[in-house]
């Protein structure tokens, strides 16, 4: 079973870049100082450009980790809110 630990955010303040998801079921996780920001997992949508969330437990409004499970595609750990700081959040795949 291939394995993935996908870096998202490191550091962070602001969303991070679109980066592949190689599929299959992950965890997806977020610490920092969230000062009422929301760090939240989404993916690409089928028109290449909308990005969709990823499921209700992969949106964080504080410390946390959230199970989903996707197909192999372009995700993104998006910030909304805040100001967020030191933010640092990864997608590690689950082998089952």
């Amino acid at each position: 079973m291939l394995s993935a630990h996908v870096e998202l955010l490191i550091n962070a303040a602001a969303s991070g870049p679109l980066t592949f998801w190689p599929g299959g079921m992950g965890m997806f996780s977020a610490v920092g100082t969230f000062s009422g920001g929301t760090v939240n997992l989404q993916f690409q949508g089928p028109d290449g450009s909308t990005l969709v969330t990823a499921g209700g437990n992969t949106t964080l409004t504080a410390p946390g980790a959230g199970i989903f499970y996707l197909p192999p595609c372009q995700i993104q750990a998006t910030i909304t809110g805040g100001p967020p700081s030191g933010i640092y959040a990864a997608a590690d795949r689950i082998p089952i």
